[in-house]
């Protein structure tokens, strides 16, 4: 064979090589198949070891890719676990007083409520009372509640006029408890919708704090008088009196909050100290 045929040859096998194609079909000029022996089998070799050096590369680069996605993935966030509350010696002592699934008749709730309160002040002594309606909506209701003794609670009732508004408007802050106004003054009040409404204090018509005599009923509330009502779950809160309370009377102000609630709708009565454990109340 010809010097140039046999370099032609050659140059025809490893661009073969290259494109991985079979070499049997590359003949010479002279219409002869490349015969077999050394040089063949050179080339063979040469073409597995670029097939080998191609996968090779190939598996290499997946494994790279697989890398930096690992490394690019965010880690997971671990879910925090609630801590457990652990109770005080002293309150499950009192605890132990009480009977979680009775439910107590009124006098002897009183009773275990003051056992049970643990501050060495004297705390007050509250009413939970839940309820519902026939859908299991939350019962919503609000007035004004005069009770028959004084619960030791003070109550900070301020007439809405237009200085205390406008303090109320500028700074955002309302410390005081019940605010009352006239049907008059309701318009000027009305910009204050914002910041009393979500904190319960705007003044309302149906809990009497919208009055024709803001004076009478500030009276009235300074000597006794409470304005109720229930929260987005129907629950009412209401303080009785405090600790030290005689029996009786706190027995007539509890009967006289029943008195004001649709009581037939509640769903769950509770009595407790600031600082003690829940006490289940049967209701008539």
């Amino acid at each position: 064979m010809a010097k140039d045929n046999l370099d032609d040859l050659i140059e025809q096998s490893e661009e073969a090589l290259e494109k991985g194609e079979d070499l049997s079909n590359i003949e010479a000029e002279h219409h002869h198949k490349v015969k077999e022996g050394p040089k063949k089998e050179k080339i063979e070799e040469k073409v597995k070891e670029a097939k080998f050096e191609k996968a090779e590369k190939s598996e290499n680069k997946v494994e790279e890719t697989k890398e930096e996605i690992k490394e690019e993935k965010p880690k997971a966030k671990k879910a925090k676990q609630g801590k457990t509350k652990i109770r005080s010696k002293k309150y499950q002592e009192v605890k132990a007083l009480i009977d979680a699934n009775k439910k107590y008749e009124l006098k002897e709730a009183i009773d275990l409520v003051k056992k049970t309160s643990m501050t060495k002040f004297d705390g007050n002594i509250e009413v939970h009372i839940r309820l519902l309606g026939k859908s299991g909506k939350p019962e919503q209701v609000r007035g004004l509640l005069q009770y028959p003794h004084s619960t030791g609670k003070k109550i900070n009732v301020v007439i809405l006029n237009e200085k205390i508004i406008e303090e109320i408007a500028s700074s955002g802050k309302a410390p005081a408890d019940i605010y009352l106004t006239t049907p008059q003054d309701m318009p000027k009040v009305a910009k204050l919708a914002k910041i009393l409404g979500p904190k319960g204090k705007m003044p309302n018509p149906k809990a009497g704090t919208i009055t024709a005599d803001p004076e009478k009923t500030m009276k009235d509330m300074s000597a006794g008088q409470v304005e109720y009502k229930s929260d987005n779950t129907g629950n009412v809160h209401q303080v009785i009196g405090k600790v030290s309370g005689k029996p009786e009377d706190l027995e007539e102000n509890f009967q006289a909050l029943l008195a004001v609630l649709p009581i037939e709708k509640a769903v769950s009565v509770n009595l407790c100290a600031t600082m003690g454990p829940a006490i289940k109340v049967l209701t008539k």
